[in-house]
Formats: C-alpha cells, structure tokens, sequence
C-alpha cells in the first residue's frame, strides 16, 4: 500500500515528457497525499471498477476541486473484473460524482493492467488533458516547496518539489524558508537528467552546497535570498464543503495545508460567528506558526479531530494588517483583492497601510518599488508598470522618485511634511529650520523614501534647505529678531567686541541674552562655536585672529600656543580651543607642541 508520495516520469505519445506524482490513496494518509497534490497540473483519479468510489475517492476529489485543478482523467482499473453492465454503473456514478468539481466532464477510461485494456486510450487523453493544462506565469520570483530531502555519497543534500514561478540555474544562491538558512544550487535535475535552468511547472531536483540534510524537511520553501518572507497572517477567501459535518465556527482551530506544508491555523471568519457548509466567506487565518505563501496560492483546511477536509480556498494577501470583523471597507478591500482588475488590486495595496513583516509597526504612509507592488499582487512586473502607468494618466497615484503612492496617501503625506516644518517655524521663530532626521522620524519613513519625498517637494518649491547644516525650512520662512530681540542681540555684540579674544563664555551669553537668541546667532554664523560650544567668538574677532595667526606663520613658520596667546593678548583658556579649531578647519595642523599652517586651495 502506498502511504507516502512516488515520483516517476511519463513519454506521452507525442514525445513530451510529463512528471507523475503518486499519492497515497488510505484516507490515513492524507497529510501525505496534500503534500504532492499542491503542485500538479493534471490530475489523474484512480477508481477501481469492482470497488466503484470510495471514501477517500470522495475526498481525494474534493480536495481537487478545492484546489481548482480544472484538467483531468479518471482511471477506471480492474475492467477485466466486472461486466460491461457494472462497467457502465460504476462510470456513470463516478460521472455524476464529478459533475459539481472542477473535474465536471472529465474522461472516464477503463483500463487494464493485466490485459493492457484502454491503456492507449488512457494515454491519448492524457495527452490531451496536458495540452489544455494552464502554463505556470513566469513572475521572476522562484519558489520550491519541498516534498522530499534525502542525501547522495558525492552530492550531500538534495531536495526536491515543483518549481512555483520563476527559473533556478546552477551556482545561485538560494534561502530555505522559514528557516532562514542560506544554500547555493551546486547542481539541477529534472527526470534524473542534469539540466542548466529549470523552468516553472517542473518536477525539479537541487543538489545544495552549503546545508546538512538534516536542515531542510519537508514544507520548507526554496527560494532567492530576500525575495519571500514568512507570514502568520494571511487574508483568504474560504469555502466550506457541502458535505462538511458541521458549520465553522470564529475562531476555530484548522489544520492549513498549503505547498507541501501544514501548519495550525485559527480562522477568523470576518462576516458572521459561523460559516455553513456549502458556504464562502471572508477570513483571516493566523498561522501558528512562520508559513511562506503568496496571493492566489490555493490551500486545504482540515478538523485534527476527527480528521477530516471540510474545505479550502485561495489566499488574497499573505501579509495584510489585523482587521477588525464585520467592517464594510475591509470586506470591499477583500472583494477587490479577489476579483478587481490590476490596475485595481494595486490601487488597493497603496491605499491600505500594512503591518511590518518584521514587527508591529504600521507603516502610515504605504509606498512601494515596482517590484516589490508586482510581488504583493502577484503579478508580473511588466503588468504591474503598465497599470501603474494607467493609474497614473487617470491621475489616481502619483510617482515620488522610484516609489509610487496612491494619490490621496500622497496629498496627506505631504502636507503632514510641510506642516511639521511650518510648526517647527511657529515653535522656534528664531532657528533656521527643523533638521532632517527629526522629520525624517516623525514622519516614520525609511531613509531613502524620506530623500525622495523631500527632493520632490523642493523640486515643487514647497520646502528647501537652510544652509548646509542639514536643516528644512519652507522657502518664504526667514528668522526674524523682534526689537526687543534686537536691542539685546546688539548688546551682546558690544560686549564682545569690547574683548574679542577674551569674550563672554556660552553660559555666560545665555545668562545675558537667552539660549534660544545665542543658538539664533550661532545659526546665522554671526558667532563661532570652538571645540564643545563652551567658548564662542564673534565673527569678526574669529577672523581677525585666523589672519594674525595665519599672517605670524607665513613670516616664522611656527607657533605655540603660548605664542599665540601672546600674539591675540588673551589667555589659554581661549587660544587653545582657537588653535585646536583651526587644525579641525585644516587651516592649521599641530606636530608636537607647534602649529604649522598647511597649504591653501586657490582662492582662500
């Protein structure tokens, strides 16, 4: 009896090779047979004749239908058994059988393994049920889920499943998901032939360097580094066979088969307390633990006990936010997601903030690359440009840089850009701006998206830089000193310059003046800082003594600090920070207990 998958290959009549999947049959092993029922194209439903369907005949078919696997032969065994009257019962049952599932219609092929009875016929029609089989999309985003490991002497670890999306080719690297291992492919087979890429749709071997076996098992991921990540969360469209013994209840513990994976699962149905059989519904399952699917994967729910399929669906986002249930925006967002067009599945992604994969934080202001909106719509990348590009001439996003917003996001973003500035500007009249990080930050956007959205907004005249210090400001903004303000800005002063090269302390400048005038001051150039902050020089008296010291140089060709304290009459309390401002400025440089002057680029 088989109670684990076979895997074998078949030449049809037209030369085209195809991969066959043999699943266990035993309603026991059901969890095996979901593992390699994930990834076929063509199903081929063994009954025998003498037997006619048995319970796990009606599952298996169930399961197919759930998972929408719309090309198939049914295999009627043992004909030589029966007679032609209980051939033709036990076809017409199985005909009836299938006429509610995916398969309605299918052939229905009596055939003989002793005598060889309906063997070509089965093979024609398998040939023909592989020619109308869909093509698996090429998305550029490879996948494998992995339906069996096992280790050669020579090779070490090899892996094997169907490739879902996306080519593989020897020496790439490649990560094992959940797990987050890293790989390389040393080699790729299909049929027990080496092969230089494999194609999506393909039974494929990968011969890994760099993994024990002992480290992959069966319903991990394959895939490139860095392009899938895990998921507990994930948005369905969920149905409930008809046959199912009970209605589902919110909350309800699940086993979820998806891949080659299972994982437990509890459904949060977001329309009712409970889902009847027969029924759809929207959901949300929380994965117990770290899954890798992504939209339109299909997918099995089964009770642990009694173990039993009670239904399944199709996945719409793998990773969305928490939603509230019974919420009319969310069960709209969710009917977009399932039927709307592209150009209205990625309107609906820009629209919505999500949860971070890695976290909890939500990011306020959705905003995404070509690629990664492709990836979050499943579709392909050329697809996802031109509906954007659509989006675009319909005047429904707006293009920041490389990133793409929905328009609406965009206006909202934006104006919550300026305003932070325009406060900053209220708050702090006399600085020259609010600094870049500090909006940055406030705005909770990521490094380089914030560099986009604010060359966009200078770009429109909307926000510019003050200065060099890394500070925004709104263009028409320009600190201003009330007269008062004034009137104290220009005592200070006189006070300085009634000792430039001894002036007054910060401490001692803010106790005359305030902090928030001093920083005005220092903002505006009018004072230099030196080393800490704590001494400060009026303009003037800073440059004056740059030349005398700078002038004494030229003529000895070094000083001292006690030279230069002698030189500005002043004290080493202020030279010494002078000095060591002018080596941090490369006016100067110290060897030993001297200062030399460096050289000067033209024109300074």
């Amino acid at each position: 009896m088989t109670i684990d998958l076979g895997f074998a290959w078949l030449t049809l009549p037209d030369g085209r090779e195809v991969s066959l999947i043999d699943v266990p049959g035993h309603e026991g092993f059901i969890k095996n047979m979901l593992a390699g029922v994930g990834g076929i194209d063509v199903a081929l439903l063994v009954v025998a004749a003498d037997e006619g369907a048995m319970p796990q005949t009606r599952e298996h078919l169930a399961i197919l239908d759930l998972l929408q696997v719309r090309s198939g032969v049914v295999a009627l065994t043992k004909a030589d058994l029966v007679d032609e009257e209980w051939l033709a019962l036990v076809s017409e049952e199985i005909a009836t059988l299938l006429q509610p599932t995916s398969l309605a219609g299918a052939p229905i092929v009596p055939v003989s393994a002793i005598s060889g009875q309906g063997i070509a016929a089965l093979l024609a029609h398998l040939q023909e049920a592989t020619a109308r089989a869909p093509e698996r999309p090429d998305r550029g985003r490879p996948r494998l889920p992995v339906d069996r490991v096992f280790t050669l002497a020579g090779f070490g670890t090899i892996v094997t499943g169907t490739l879902i999306d996306g080519c593989f080719r020897p020496g790439q690297e490649v990560e094992i998901l959940p797990r987050g291992l890293k790989a390389r492919i040393r080699a790729l087979q299909r049929h027990r032939q080496a092969i230089s890429v494999a194609q999506p749709g393909e039974r494929t071997a990968l011969n890994l360097a760099g993994i024990a076996h002992q480290e992959v098992e069966r319903g991990d991921v394959v895939t490139l580094p860095g392009l899938l990540q895990p998921t507990t969360l994930i948005d369905v469209r969920l149905r409930l066979l008809a046959d199912a013994p009970r209605p589902l209840s919110h909350n309800a513990l699940v086993d979820f088969y998806c891949g080659a994976q299972v994982v437990p699962a509890t459904v949060r149905l977001l329309e009712d307390d409970e889902l009847l059989p027969g029924k759809s519904t929207w959901a949300q399952l929380r994965l117990h633990q770290p899954t890798v699917v992504e939209r339109h994967d299909r997918f099995i729910v089964r009770i642990p006990s009694p173990s039993l399929t009670i239904g399944g669906g199709e996945v719409l986002d793998a990773h969305p936010r928490y939603h509230r249930r019974r919420r009319s925006e969310v069960l709209h967002h969710l009917e977009t997601l399932a039927l709307g067009s592209p150009e209205a599945i990625i309107l609906t992604h820009l629209e919505q903030p999500v949860r971070r994969m890695t976290g909890t934080t939500r990011l306020q202001w959705p905003a995404y690359e070509v690629a990664e909106l492709a990836r979050l719509s499943n579709l392909t990348q050329p697809v996802t440009q031109q509906a954007l590009e659509t989006l675009l001439t319909q005047r429904r996003v707006r293009r920041v840089g490389t990133y793409w917003f929905a328009l609406n996001v965009w206006q909202a973003l934006s104006e919550e850009a300026l305003r932070l500035v325009r406060d900053y500007h209220l708050q702090f009249p006399l600085r020259s701006g609010l600094s870049k990080e500090e909006w940055r930050s406030r705005l909770h956007l990521p490094p380089r998206l914030a560099m986009e959205v604010f060359e966009t907004l200078r770009s429109e005249g909307l926000l510019t830089e003050a200065g060099s210090a890394g500070l925004l400001r709104l263009p028409e903004f320009l600190p201003t000193f009330s007269a008062e303000q004034q009137r104290q800005v220009e005592r200070l002063i006189q006070v300085f310059r009634e000792n430039p090269f001894m002036p007054p302390t910060r401490g001692e400048a803010e106790a005359l003046i305030g902090g928030e005038l001093v920083n005005a001051l220092l903002e505006r150039g009018e004072l230099v800082k030196m080393g800490d902050g704590t001494i400060l020089f009026l303009r003037e008296a800073y440059e004056r003594a740059v030349a005398l010291i700078t002038s004494y140089l030229q003529e000895h060709g070094t000083i001292t600090v006690a030279q230069a304290r002698d030189l500005l009459g002043t004290t080493r309390k202020y030279v010494l920070p002078l000095l060591e401002h002018m080596d941090e400025q490369r006016i100067t440089r110290r060897v030993g207990d001297l200062r030399v002057r460096l050289p000067q680029p033209a024109g300074t």
